[in-house]
């Protein structure tokens, strides 16, 4: 944890982070709909390089009022959101023997890292899971900043054929809820969730 600084980061420090960071970060986090404050407070200074600094203070008034924004944004929104519909969808794709993670790393490598990790905590073959689907924090940024939704693929064999149809399998699940994908049928392409808002209720 940073040591605690009278003031909030300056912009104009060289190097290191700045407020303007910071302040991406609680946005980010916040808006994700999946964190509280004492989670957000603490994956913020988990952050924090050596010698990077942050009164703990000036960090709580900024995430409460980005959650006082982002409350207000919930009365406007739809009864079902499009992150409502996407839940469903894969709670779908679970029963059909699909591993399905959010949020699954930074990276793809990452994701597919979770998605092997997931596949041996499950049991491995004793698990009933053939394929797996998942989109990374980078995907969820997109969304985040009105970008429409990436979403990854395939076979836990690494076979394409079959990994293809387990993208038929997504993209019928997404469908089915509503959501619009674009996807030109082939194992070397991800899906891509058209038009999608990122609107998560939560904490």
């Amino acid at each position: 944890m940073g040591k605690a600084r009278e003031t909030p980061p300056d912009d104009e420090d060289s190097g290191g982070v700045t407020r303007e960071d910071i302040l991406h970060w609680v946005r980010g986090f916040v808006w994700r709909g999946e964190h509280d404050r004492e989670e957000i407070a603490i994956m913020i200074e988990e952050q924090l390089g050596e010698g990077d600094e942050i009164d703990p203070k000036w960090l709580d008034k900024e995430i409460r009022r980005e959650f006082a924004a982002k409350r207000k944004a919930e009365k406007t929104w739809p009864k079902v959101t499009d992150c409502d519909r996407l839940d469903r969808a894969f709670e779908t794709l679970e029963q059909q023997g699909i591993i399905t993670l959010q949020t699954a790393g930074f990276t793809q490598s990452d994701g597919l890292e979770e998605v092997e990790d997931a596949y041996r905590d499950a049991g491995g073959k004793k698990s009933g899971y053939a394929g797996h689907c998942f989109f990374t924090e980078q995907d969820q940024e997109g969304a985040l900043s009105g970008g429409g939704l990436h979403i990854g693929f395939g076979h836990l064999s690494g076979n394409d054929s079959k990994g293809v149809e387990v993208g038929r399998m997504v993209r019928a699940a997404l469908e089915q809820e509503g959501l619009k994908v674009k996807w030109n049928g082939k194992i070397t392409s991800r899906l891509y969730v058209k038009e999608f808002l990122w609107q998560r209720r939560g904490a």
